[in-house]
C-alpha cells in the first residue's frame, strides 16, 4: 500500500511521530514536510504549499495528515486525489492554553472542527485530547451568531479512535546509576519544551519547597530552549546554581538517554499535555515520574502508580517527593514502571496504525 504523509509543522513531537511512522510501518509512505515553526500560518496556508509540492500524476491509498493544516483547503484544491484522508489530531487549538495577554482566535478551532467533519477517518493521541476538544466546542457553538451547526457530534465521533504516537522505550537500564544504588542526591529532570504552556513557574517553586526544606537533590535541565523561552530558566540558573548539573538541550540522543539512565525523577507542572513522549520516555528508562492528576497524565499512567505518583498541587508534589525517597520498594517501583511502558514502543504501537492505515484505504471496496 503506498501512504502520502503530510506533515505541516515537522518539528518537536510532530516531527517524532511523522518519522516513527515512516521507519516502523510495513507500508511504503512518502513523507512532505513544511518546517516546525509559524503554527498559525501553517494551520492557513500548509494545504496550498502541499498542493503545489505534491505529484498530482501519483497514485495513493492513502492521505495521512497531521492536524496543524486545513484538510477541507487540501481536498478542494486536490481533486484528482481521490484517496481517503486520515487525520491525527496531536492537539486542538480549543483547550490549548494561551499566553497571558492574549485573547484566543476561535477560527484555528474551528478549522480543527472543519478538519474532522472532511477527514475520512480520525486518530486522537489520548481520550483526554477528543473529550477536551468537544466539551470545548460545545461552548464555541453557544458564542455563534446564527447558522449553528447541530450539538451532535456522533457522525463525526464515529469516525474516531484513540492510538497514542509509539515511543522510543529502553530496552535495559544500569540500576547502579540511580541514587539509592550510588549513595547521591537523586538527580531530578526536566526534559520539556521550555514555553509557557509546560508551566515551568510551578516546576521551580517545587524545587524551591524541597530546598527550604532541607531536602537534597541534584538538577538537570534539558529539553529545547527557544529565544522567548520563560525567564524563570536564566533564573534558575542562579537560585539554584549548587543543584544545578546540566542546563540545556542535549547535543544528541545518546547525550539524552545517557541523562535519562542517570536521573532518578521527572517531574511535569504542565498545564498542557495531551499524551506526553518525554514522560514515557524517562519512565522507560526508571525514572519516576511525579506529574499533575489532570491532563492525559492519568491516563497515561498505570492505575497502580495513581496514588503514589500524581499530585493534585505542589504542596503535594513535594510530599510525594519525599514519601518515595523513604520508601523500601523505590526499585521495585522503578521496575514496574519501565515494564509498563512498553506498551508505548512503536513495535506494539505500528501495528495498531497500520491496521487503521489498511481499514481506512480499503474501506467501501
Amino acid at each position: 500500500m503506498d501512504i502520502l504523509f503530510l506533515e505541516p509543522f515537522h518539528g518537536g513531537s510532530h516531527e517524532y511521530f511523522a518519522k516513527g511512522i515512516v521507519n516502523n510501518s510495513s507500508f511504503n509512505i512518502d513523507l512532505l514536510t513544511l518546517p516546525g515553526r509559524f503554527w498559525k500560518w501553517r494551520m492557513r496556508g500548509a494545504a496550498i504549499e502541499f498542493c503545489r509540492m505534491t505529484n498530482q500524476n501519483r497514485k495513493y491509498d492513502l492521505i495521512v495528515a497531521g492536524n496543524l493544516m486545513d484538510l477541507c483547503q487540501w481536498k478542494a484544491f486536490n481533486r484528482s486525489m481521490e484517496a481517503p484522508v486520515l487525520l491525527y489530531v496531536h492537539e486542538n487549538q480549543l483547550a490549548y492554553p494561551i499566553k497571558d495577554g492574549e485573547v484566543r482566535d476561535f477560527q484555528y478551532g474551528w478549522t480543527d472542527y472543519t478538519n474532522m467533519l472532511c477527514a475520512d477517518r480520525i486518530l486522537f493521541n489520548s481520550a483526554y485530547n477528543r473529550d477536551s476538544f468537544f466539551s470545548e466546542l460545545e461552548k464555541l457553538i453557544t458564542k455563534l451568531p446564527d447558522c449553528k451547526p447541530e450539538r451532535d457530534f456522533t457522525s463525526i465521533l464515529n469516525k474516531i479512535s484513540i492510538i497514542p504516537p509509539g515511543c522510543k522505550t529502553a530496552e535495559t537500564w544500569d540500576e547502579s546509576l540511580k541514587c539509592e544504588q550510588n549513595g547521591q542526591a537523586p538527580l531530578i529532570i526536566w526534559n520539556h519544551r521550555w514555553e509557557h504552556d509546560k508551566n515551568p513557574e510551578d516546576f521551580f517553586r517545587i524545587l524551591r519547597i524541597l530546598k527550604n526544606r532541607g531536602i537534597p537533590f541534584r538538577l538537570a535541565l534539558l529539553g529545547e530552549s527557544y529565544s522567548a523561552s520563560p525567564e524563570c530558566f536564566k533564573q534558575s540558573r542562579i537560585e539554584f546554581e549548587e543543584e544545578l548539573i546540566h542546563y540545556g538541550y542535549a547535543k544528541s540522543i545518546m547525550e539524552y538517554e545517557e541523562w535519562l539512565g542517570k536521573a532518578d525523577f521527572v517531574i511535569s507542572t504542565s498545564n498542557q499535555e495531551n499524551f506526553g513522549i518525554s514522560i514515557v520516555e524517562a519512565a522507560s528508562h526508571g525514572v519516576i515520574p511525579l506529574l499533575p492528576r489532570r491532563l492525559a497524565y492519568p491516563e497515561v499512567l498505570a492505575g497502580e502508580f495513581h496514588k503514589d505518583l500524581l499530585f493534585k498541587d505542589l504542596p503535594e508534589a513535594c510530599d510525594c517527593f519525599f514519601s518515595l525517597m523513604k520508601n523500601p520498594d523505590l526499585r521495585g517501583i522503578r521496575k514496574r514502571l519501565s515494564h509498563s511502558m512498553k506498551q508505548y514502543s512503536w513495535e506494539i504501537l505500528i501495528k495498531k496504525f497500520d491496521k487503521v492505515f489498511w481499514e481506512t484505504a480499503n474501506h467501501g471496496k
